[in-house]
């Protein structure tokens, strides 16, 4: 029997007021990284010259990068998600409210330097 449940892909975007900056499939940066281990072992047990590492999630870079540049109001979030990364991207692009509400309510928040409205009273 098939099971009706659907993939889900864990995702790191990162985005700013002038929209989405990258996506980054976190799902699939770890299945290259447990291939090349894999690999690596058999490498290292026939006394042979290891592979490059793959590129990983540049998180620390990112925040930095956030940090730096402040009046951007950057945000960065994992979140998984059924979506394909193309949709979500054409989401940016098309409803980029839409598709950052979401990640805020379902994902995990790493850095947000959001801009919220504040109710102000003139006196």
């Amino acid at each position: 029997m098939r099971s009706s449940k659907k993939k889900t892909t864990r995702f790191v975007a990162m985005w700013d007021m002038t929209g989405l900056e990258c996506l980054i499939n976190v799902t699939k940066l770890d299945k290259e990284h447990a291939q090349w281990e894999k690999e690596n072992i058999f490498r290292i047990l026939k006394d042979q010259d290891r592979t490059i590492k793959p590129a990983h999630v540049p998180l620390e870079m990112m925040i930095l990068r956030a940090r730096v540049n402040s009046q951007r109001h950057y945000e960065i979030y994992a979140f998984d998600s059924e979506l394909s990364e193309q949709d979500i991207r054409e989401t940016f692009e098309d409803s980029p409210q839409l598709i950052v509400d979401a990640i805020r309510r379902i994902g995990h928040e790493f850095y947000s330097d959001r801009v919220v409205e504040r109710l102000q009273v003139i006196v």
